[in-house]
């Protein structure tokens, strides 16, 4: 549920921070890791030793650039260098990110408020880009298959072996849909590609860099389909390997019903304002560290079981208030 205020009809939310007059709005509807409300009796004032009092990252200054009033603040001073000059944004990032190098690592973590163009061919573009109602309308029917071909090899029984059987084997599924998207999230996601190697930036970037840098741009949220079905290819026929044909069957049921959850729940943890106090209200601020503070924590997006089994987990601020967006 999206929650709603007396502002949303604003169009300019302005503070100042070094002399400079920012409109912050569009950042704090949805973004902002500390919600609306804590940001609220700011308006109109100067935010400097604010933000110093509150600890706030490098990222968090970075990301105020993008609203100040007249154009991207592109000003040099001792703790902020703005990274932006080293590409053009309105060109096709593809060709630019590998001649970053060494500034590679530093720039793609640094969000920014943009809408980020890929390719110049239009085709290509597109490939590359996945609206969320893609990912219900195209593993929906994927999942109905693996359960009905599973089912099949029982003979169509719903016996109470076969209803074990079936849930025992989807259940396996999801849980391990949770560990693959810890895992891919950490381990590949997040490696850190050499300045050195260009093709290993290009695959960061286009894997998973692109969402650090553009985190704002709902078109770089989705997996696209291609890349998801390659992968769950490749799941299938590992566990052909080992398992018997109706546990495949199932555990891939429960693997695409894990990964419709997730995507579903990351699009969410960026786009939508949960109710104070819920579960996804917990998930949204958490993935905000992720974002916002610690790149090198909480690689959980639909839950947090393997980031407290593998000690990657944030402990959150308790606050005296709950966080609004």
């Amino acid at each position: 549920m999206v929650a709603t205020r007396d502002s949303d009809h604003q169009q300019t939310f302005t503070v100042t921070h070094r002399g400079n007059h920012y409109n912050i709005r569009n950042f704090l509807q949805k973004y902002h890791p500390g919600g609306f409300k804590w940001v609220k009796p700011y308006e109109g004032k100067d935010i400097t030793k604010s933000m110093e009092k509150y600890h706030h990252s490098k990222n968090a200054y970075y990301i105020l650039r993008e609203y100040k009033k007249g154009g991207r603040d592109s000003s040099k001073n001792d703790s902020d260098e703005d990274l932006e000059s080293m590409v053009d944004w309105s060109k096709p990032m593809v060709s630019q990110v590998g001649a970053l190098g060494t500034k590679y690592q530093e720039w793609v973590m640094l969000p920014v408020d943009r809408k980020l163009i890929l390719f110049g061919n239009p085709i290509l573009e597109n490939l590359t880009k996945t609206p969320l109602y893609m990912v219900p309308l195209f593993w929906i029917p994927v999942l109905t298959c693996f359960f009905a071909y599973g089912w099949k090899e029982l003979n169509w029984s719903l016996d109470l072996y076969s209803c074990l059987h079936m849930s025992l084997s989807t259940l396996i599924g999801v849980v391990m849909s949770t560990l693959v998207e810890y895992a891919f999230h950490r381990w590949i996601f997040h490696s850190v590609p050499s300045g050195e190697n260009k093709m290993m930036i290009y695959i960061h970037f286009f894997i998973h860099g692109l969402h650090h840098k553009a985190p704002f741009d709902p078109r770089t949220t989705v997996i696209p389909p291609v890349a998801t079905t390659v992968l769950a290819y490749l799941f299938y026929l590992l566990y052909s390997v080992f398992l018997a044909r109706s546990v495949v069957f199932f555990v891939m049921t429960g693997m695409i019903m894990g990964y419709i959850t997730y995507e579903l729940t990351h699009y969410y943890m960026h786009f939508g304002a949960p109710n104070e106090n819920s579960y996804f209200h917990y998930l949204k601020r958490i993935h905000n560290q992720h974002h916002f503070n610690h790149h090198d924590k909480v690689f959980g997006v639909s839950n947090m079981f393997w980031d407290t089994i593998f000690n990657s987990l944030v402990e959150l601020k308790k606050l005296h208030m709950p966080v609004k967006w």
